[in-house]
């Protein structure tokens, strides 16, 4: 039995969270969070320290919709990223519907006793979870 690894991400201006998870455990875990730079550019060298760090089967970006499932400027900003994701690293990228996953982690940090003006970092860490267990969820590991 082989074991895939997955990195889910929560696509920001300013950040983008990561999660990890593999096909045994089937259990996400937030692990970074990816400062962008203030000329709003990718910081590829982040996302390298990472995925070199892990021998990655599949990235899963999250797809922020509006509240009617209408795309938004949101939802193109990640769709491509996880086009160069793709090119970058030639590895899978599948997408998933996000929607509200930011407003879920707030719950679950202040759930989890967090400060209810959670770092934002902190939010986009667990959203990038919400988004690869959601994924990890969805699938059939038999």
């Amino acid at each position: 039995m082989s074991i895939s690894t997955y990195l889910g991400f929560d696509v920001g201006t300013k950040r983008t969270g990561i999660a990890i998870a593999n096909s045994l455990t089937i259990q996400a875990t937030g692990i970074k969070v990816v400062k962008h730079h203030k000329n709003g550019s990718t910081n590829w060298a982040a996302f390298d320290d990472v995925i070199s760090a892990h021998s990655i089967n599949k990235f899963i970006v999250g797809l922020p919709f509006d509240q009617q499932g209408k795309e938004q400027t949101m939802t193109f900003i990640a769709k491509s990223f996880g086009k160069k994701l793709k090119n970058r690293y030639q590895i899978e990228v599948e997408f998933i519907d996000e929607h509200l996953s930011s407003n879920e982690a707030k719950k679950l940090l202040k759930y989890n006793h967090h400060h209810h003006n959670a770092q934002r970092g902190d939010v986009d860490k667990q959203s990038s979870q919400l988004i690869l267990q959601t994924w990890l969820n969805e699938k059939r590991f038999d």
